[in-house]
């Protein structure tokens, strides 16, 4: 989907993913440098920030993730885009592995997320926490997940008719999926929000080099 002078408005950086994330928590340390507790946002919150290595300000912007919200956000702010961070629960990802799976494949076969290749940075937070998975674990597990999506999606071709929406099938479908397969350049790191053990450093390496 083309939208006339867009490119002058892909100023910003989203966090997204599942509400209680840790979306606010990440965004309250990367624009203020300070820790509070969060409860679950009704709207986004955005601020102008200036990285280390960022010759300009870039809008970083948390995008409220309650189920009945997120999907009317990002719609609204999705043409705003130059990053999305995409923020997952370490500690309680096996429990919600689907829906944090099937909210990234959502993001990425997003038609607007292919034709500008916007680059997605998986920030596996909280691992300051003994149960906290790791990112290469999460990366791991979310290209089994994505497997599976995508065998639902092929199914749900065969049987169209034609009427309804064609569903987005991302990498190559004649063989297991891959993250290298996609157009969209994808990252996974670990990080952590906590006031005893803050790891935001490679996400703000990160807004550096997209920016």
């Amino acid at each position: 989907m083309e939208v006339s002078g867009i490119e002058n408005t892909r100023t910003s950086i989203l966090l997204v993913g599942l509400s209680d994330a840790g979306k606010t928590a990440l965004f309250t340390q990367l624009a203020h440098n300070t820790f509070t507790e969060t409860v679950t946002s009704m709207k986004e919150n955005e601020e102008e920030i200036r990285t280390n290595g960022s010759r300009r300000l870039v809008s970083l912007i948390d995008v409220p993730g309650f189920e009945r919200l997120r999907n009317q956000f990002w719609e609204k702010l999705k043409f705003r885009a130059l990053g999305v961070v995409y923020v997952i629960d370490s500690v309680t990802f096996m429990s919600n592995l689907h829906n944090v799976a099937d909210l990234l494949y959502q993001y990425l076969s997003d038609d607007f997320v292919i034709s500008k290749r916007i680059p997605f940075l998986v920030a596996c937070t909280k691992q300051d926490e003994t149960r906290a998975k790791t990112a290469k674990a999460i990366f791991t597990q979310l290209e089994k997940e994505f497997n599976t999506i995508r065998e639902t999606r092929l199914g749900a071709l065969d049987t169209t008719s034609g009427d309804g929406e064609v569903p987005k099938i991302l990498g190559n479908p004649n063989r297991e999926f891959s993250f290298a397969d996609i157009s969209n350049n994808i990252e996974f790191i670990d990080c952590s929000s906590s006031p005893k053990s803050s790891s935001t450093e490679a996400i703000i390496k990160w807004i550096d080099t997209t920016v």
